[in-house]
C-alpha cells in the first residue's frame, strides 16, 4: 500500500527533477517554421459546398405555399400520415447532424 508520504515524496522529487532538468533541445540546422495548413479531401469539399448550398436556400418557398394553400382550399390536399412520419424523422436526423 502506497502512503500519502510516499506519494508528496515521489511528487516533490519529480517537480525537482522538472526543474532542474533543462528543456531537450534538438541540434543540428535550424528549420524554418512553416504556417499551419490544411488540406480537406474532395468529400469534404463537397459537404462544404452542399451544406453552404442548404444554408443559402430561402426557408420559405412561395411558389410550394401558393400550390398547397389553394390545394387546401379546393379541398384536394392530402397527406399521408407515412409521408409526414418520414418528414419527421428526417428532420429530427437532420438536427441531429448540427
Amino acid at each position: 500500500m502506497v502512503s500519502d508520504k510516499q506519494v508528496h515524496q515521489v511528487a516533490k522529487l519529480f517537480a525537482a527533477q522538472m526543474r532542474v532538468r533543462p528543456a531537450m533541445r534538438v541540434s543540428g540546422p535550424e528549420v524554418p517554421s512553416r504556417p499551419d495548413s490544411v488540406e480537406l479531401s474532395r468529400e469534404s469539399r463537397e459537404v462544404q459546398a452542399a451544406w453552404q448550398a442548404i444554408q443559402a436556400a430561402p426557408d420559405v418557398r412561395p411558389e410550394v405555399v401558393a400550390r398547397i394553400k389553394a390545394a387546401i382550399d379546393a379541398g384536394t390536399y392530402r397527406v399521408s400520415g407515412r409521408d409526414v412520419a418520414r418528414k419527421m424523422l428526417a428532420r429530427s436526423f437532420v438536427d441531429q447532424l448540427r
